[in-house]
């Protein structure tokens, strides 16, 4: 039984995103929760010891923990999920590589915002188009900082971006809001949508934390266009339409 339907697969082309039914247990979801806490302690350590007041703030209330998949074995199985397959199916291909991975968490009232972004915009690949797959690990509701995306805006292609150091952000240069709307999930539920999908996520100001995770897919051609090297994680997913069982060293990581 397919888990993403020919509804789905017009919207993600016309609106540039769409959202699945809930994909995994409670009992799954909170173990996967408690890792991204225990990273996400970790990251705050690490940035102590670094002395970086900025990058304490940042890491304790606005966390990107990348490449979870090499420092959890949850993780390690989560990132091959069937929906995320049937995503990578459906819309890159009989091939597909984990291109990034990052567990993302507000915590209460502390929560930053995060301004309106594509993810390609971050780093300029062939080619340009990958799917994110923003999952819901906890309840994700406008006051506790729910993602929001303008549909269509896809359509737009790729719009130059800048990078804001005061924030620490990546930013496009212009921004159009008109038809912004909130996407509010339940735990499990996944926002699959393009890299290209114009999105952010606001303040969380309630008494919830928000704990979410983000893989992201590419076809295993995929380079830089800086560069025209293999970039990400390059971390084989799915050959010839089926699932590939490897280890985690069998990823690349060129991040540089």
């Amino acid at each position: 039984m397919a888990l993403i339907s020919d509804k789905q697969v017009a919207q993600f082309h016309d609106k540039g995103f769409f959202l699945t039914d809930p994909m995994w247990a409670r009992d799954e979801l909170l173990a996967l929760q408690r890792e991204f806490e225990r990273l996400h302690q970790e990251a705050i350590e690490q940035a102590e010891k670094a002395g970086d007041a900025k990058g304490v703030e940042i890491v304790r209330y606005r966390p990107f923990i990348g490449q979870v998949h090499t420092r959890s074995e949850i993780a390690a199985r989560w990132v091959k999920s069937p929906i995320y397959l049937e995503a990578c199916a459906k819309f890159i291909g009989p091939d597909a590589d984990l291109y990034y991975n990052q567990a993302v968490l507000k915590p209460p009232e502390k929560g930053m915002s995060f301004a309106w972004h594509q993810d390609s915009g971050y780093h300029i690949t062939k080619p340009v188009e990958y799917i994110t797959c923003w999952t819901a690990v906890s309840r994700s509701f406008l006051e506790n900082g729910c993602i929001w995306v303008i549909p269509g805006s896809h359509k737009r292609g790729l719009i130059e971006h800048r990078r804001d150091e005061k924030t620490r952000e990546t930013v496009p240069v212009d921004t159009n809001e008109d038809g912004a709307i909130p996407v509010e999930m339940e735990p499990g539920q996944v926002a699959i949508f393009s890299s290209l999908t114009l999105h952010k996520s606001g303040a969380n100001t309630s008494n919830e934390v928000r704990v979410g995770y983000v893989p992201q897919y590419h076809h295993p051609t995929m380079v830089s266009a800086r560069t025209g090297e293999p970039w990400g994680d390059l971390y084989p997913v799915l050959r010839g339409g089926k699932r590939v069982d490897v280890g985690v060293e069998a990823g690349v990581y060129k991040w540089a």
